[in-house]
């Protein structure tokens, strides 16, 4: 014998209100108090509420749904995802996430979240696009990165130049005069990186060698250990290292460390994104942190004026970065500068 579903009525009941007012609280919206959605919210959880998502969505006129576009095995996706999923709900939107993979391709993700009636998209990355033209989606785009996916949309950019410019000047004041940078894989972001810090480098005196790497541990751990292997001894190793993301340079330094070299009295280590393992104790990695927070709710804002119906214009949002020192730099010795 099947239970009886709780519907709208059975929780406007218990909190004392109407079903309009239930069914607008439940669905975020800004015009219900927040205490009152928190009342309601928490006797829909207590009776087993379980909402017709789906139907309500194709039913409405507004149905308030941003999309986020992302691969979530990428840190700093994963951190954008959990920022701009927390901020769209303050304002009373819903958002629907499809993670880009090898099994589950851009094409096939852009096409769901305009089934589900996804009014605005961001775009973490235009290389989240990978074989898709975005001139064939139908809803706006705002694009996190360092270039829009499709001309006329929305850009919310992390400015390399000053993150890197203060890493620079950290790793000057230490002492070291010459770097070798671990390259990310091909494209925009990684081509970026390396311009502003060449660019940065050449201002202050300072040489930069590049090395192909990569995105990962392993492409870190790699690129680092066939330069400990052509070096003669850490003398002939650089003594300082900028890899292009947080998870290169965990890489890099358990390379160093299998060597038996140590990080960072022979060689300093620096990332870019400033993960949760960069800012851990066991790691205490030296990185460029992007402000996440920032770029959220840039993003979130022109993707709700978007979905709106703002027709402003393409909008162009620069938020600038910071390096943040931890253990992993250090003084370069004497005779290796």
């Amino acid at each position: 014998m099947r239970s009886t579903r709780v519907t709208l009525r059975d929780i406007a009941l218990a909190v004392g209100t109407s079903t309009s007012t239930v069914s607008l609280a439940l669905r975020g919206n800004t015009r219900i108090s927040a205490p009152m959605r928190e009342r309601v919210r928490v006797e829909a959880e207590r009776l087993g509420y379980q909402g017709d998502l789906a139907g309500s969505l194709l039913r409405t006129a507004n149905p308030r749904v941003l999309g986020l576009l992302c691969r979530l095995d990428q840190e700093l996706h994963f951190t954008y995802h959990e920022r701009i999923l927390a901020l769209a709900w303050a304002r009373g939107y819903r958002v629907l996430v499809e993670g880009v993979s090898e099994g589950h391709p851009a094409q096939q993700a852009m096409g769901l979240l305009e089934q589900f009636r996804a009014q605005s998209i961001i775009v973490i990355d235009p290389r989240t696009l990978e074989g898709v033209s975005a001139e064939t989606a139908r809803v706006p785009l705002v694009t996190v990165g360092q270039e829009r996916a499709r001309a006329g949309d929305d850009l919310v950019v992390s400015d390399n130049a000053s993150g890197i410019g203060e890493l620079v000047d950290h790793l000057a004041g230490l002492g070291h005069r010459r770097v070798v940078h671990l390259e990310g894989p091909a494209g925009v972001s990684s081509r970026a990186r390396r311009q502003a810090l060449c660019d940065q480098a050449a201002e202050r005196g300072m040489g930069v060698e590049t090395v192909q790497a990569g995105s990962d541990l392993d492409s870190g751990f790699r690129a680092m250990e066939s330069l400990v292997e052509a070096a003669d001894g850490a003398w002939g190793l650089p003594t300082a290292v900028v890899c292009y993301n947080d998870q290169c340079a965990q890489g890099a330094v358990i390379a160093l460390l299998r060597a038996g070299l140590s990080v960072p009295g022979d060689v300093s280590v620096s990332g870019f994104d400033n993960s949760r393992v960069a800012a851990s104790r066991a790691l205490g990695l030296t990185s460029v942190d992007r402000r996440p927070e920032d770029i959220a709710r840039h993003a979130v804002e022109r993707a709700i004026a978007r979905s709106e119906g703002d027709g402003g214009g393409s909008h162009l949002q620069r938020v600038a970065s910071r390096a943040i020192a931890r253990t992993s730099t250090g003084p370069a010795r004497p005779g290796r500068t």
